[in-house]
């Protein structure tokens, strides 16, 4: 069948201040809304993906460069925040996660803020959830609605924690365990739907990529959104199949078992770096586990092309954050400064890759536009020309026609970040920023204090945030302040709005 050139165009509703423009809605080669698989990595470095020019050279992911050479990579992507639960409810509302309250690590997600798999739902989708829900509060409930088969799942095979043990899935073991839901760490059942569901023996990330493609296979026909979230690579990153142990010479460590005490005292003690363990361990842990991760979403490549589905579906991968500090994950975010958990780029800039059907979007470019995970639900949305939302605006764009002409300049707003006491807003090239500087220290409990002023940095010049400009560029720093200020307002506002 011919494919068929631009459809028709649609204006995505938005608040006047973020939102802009219009953008296009495309009908696949096969004449029908494409489909949607996002993929969504945990705590991975912004250089552990090597299809980057700044990647770090011991890393290898071929899937996730077979992603980047079909479709378009992002060099300055941003989350919303700095860690797992704040930056996924930005990205699954297409709003500041500060518009509800959200201005650190956790807010109960109101009944009134749609959620992107109530958008697809409605608009014809089947949608599947598959590995961590995690939005801060509420965990390892059904009755919630952070749980996601109340925010437009038809499907879910997951946890909803802000962890999980990658191989202990059993019942038995759960019953056995003083502490299976500790504050951090979770091992035991996952959830089939609303129902637990024991696994005597797999892996998470194996597991999940199971069931996606199962659902996949089922909803062939159909418009699908399929959503999979791996807890790779978030601690415990050392909990990896000893084939790709033994592939990076990584050392092995044994499983947790419940009569050497709580499940939390081995979760601190190799997912918080106290363990006796150096830093080239955790690297080699780190890369023994992208790589089971990335031959994973090589098997739901391969599954799209299998079933002739390729040219129906928009793949979307991103990490939920930066990199992890290292004796966390061993994680590499280079050039950028910092880790998860602060407002410097290293944990907020992220790789995005999105491969749309051919033929309607650019195949293996780069796009230098600065980009938000507040896009990502409104490029969907176009993309499944959804064109009349009803609903309260939303903060991203529509990036259709940077899909189509990634090569070119494309201008937008300020973005806004708040977390805990770290504040930070780019417009443009300029970036000031009040964050604290998370170094591998962070497992002792130690952090650098938080500056008394905020720093300026020009980020085309200077990526590292190295050369702070404040002093030289007192005017800059007062209009930058002037925007958080209105912006910081804004969202006050919409809280009392409720």
């Amino acid at each position: 069948m011919n494919r068929r050139n631009f459809l028709r165009s649609v204006c995505i509703g938005a608040s006047a201040s973020f939102l802009s423009g219009c953008g296009g809605s495309f009908l696949t080669e096969n004449n029908r809304k494409p489909n949607v698989l996002l993929i969504i990595a945990d705590d991975l470095g912004y250089a552990d993906v090597s299809a980057y020019a700044h990647s770090s050279p011991d890393v290898n992911t071929p899937n996730m460069d077979r992603l980047a050479r079909d479709g378009v990579r992002f060099t300055q992507g941003y989350v919303t925040g700095p860690a797992c639960s704040p930056s996924r409810a930005g990205l699954n509302t297409g709003r500041y996660q500060q518009r509800w309250g959200m201005w650190g690590w956790a807010k109960p997600l109101p009944k009134d803020e749609r959620m992107l798999a109530e958008y697809l739902k409605q608009a014809g989708y089947k949608t599947g959830k598959f590995g961590k829900s995690d939005f801060g509060q509420n965990y390892h409930r059904t009755d919630v609605r952070e749980f996601p088969m109340n925010h437009g799942f038809d499907e879910f095979l997951g946890f909803s924690a802000h962890a999980h043990d990658y191989f202990h899935l059993s019942e038995k073991i759960e019953k056995a365990t003083p502490d299976p839901n500790g504050a951090s760490a979770s091992l035991g059942t996952l959830f089939h739907n609303n129902a637990k569901k024991s696994f005597e023996k797999g892996y998470t990330t194996e597991i999940f990529t199971d069931y996606a493609i199962d659902f996949i296979k089922r909803q062939r026909e159909k418009p699908f959104f399929a959503c999979v979230s791996y807890n790779s690579v978030h601690a415990l990153v050392h909990l990896v199949p000893e084939r790709y142990l033994e592939r990076f010479g990584a050392k092995k460590v044994p499983l947790y078992d419940p009569e050497n005490g709580k499940y939390y005292t081995y979760y601190d003690r190799y997912g918080h770096g106290k363990a006796d363990v150096d830093d080239e361990t955790y690297r080699r842990w780190c890369l023994a586990n992208t790589a089971c991760m990335d031959d994973n979403i090589g098997r739901l490549l391969d599954t799209l092309e299998k079933l002739n589905l390729e040219e129906d579906t928009f793949v979307v991968f991103m990490p939920d954050n930066g990199g992890a500090p290292t004796r966390e994950t061993g994680s590499v975010n280079r050039p950028l400064k910092s880790t998860k958990y602060s407002l410097f780029e290293g944990g907020i800039r992220i790789p995005i890759i999105m491969r749309y059907p051919a033929g309607k979007a650019a195949k293996g470019k780069v796009c230098e536009n600065v980009v938000s995970t507040l896009d990502i639900l409104p490029t969907f949305l176009a993309a499944a020309g959804q064109e009349n939302i009803q609903g309260k605006p939303l903060d991203g764009k529509n990036l259709m026609p940077m899909l189509k002409r990634p090569e070119k300049t494309q201008k937008r707003g300020p973005l806004f970040w708040h977390f805990g006491d770290q504040f930070a807003v780019r417009d443009g090239d300029w970036k000031l920023v009040k964050a604290r500087l998370f170094t591998k220290d962070i497992i002792s409990g130690r952090k650098q204090p938080l500056p008394e002023k905020p720093q300026l940095f020009n980020l085309k010049n200077d990526i590292g945030e190295t050369n702070d400009l404040a002093d030289k560029n007192p005017e800059i720093v007062k209009k930058l302040t002037k925007e958080y200020e209105n912006w910081k307002a804004e969202m006050r506002a919409s809280i009392n709005q409720g």
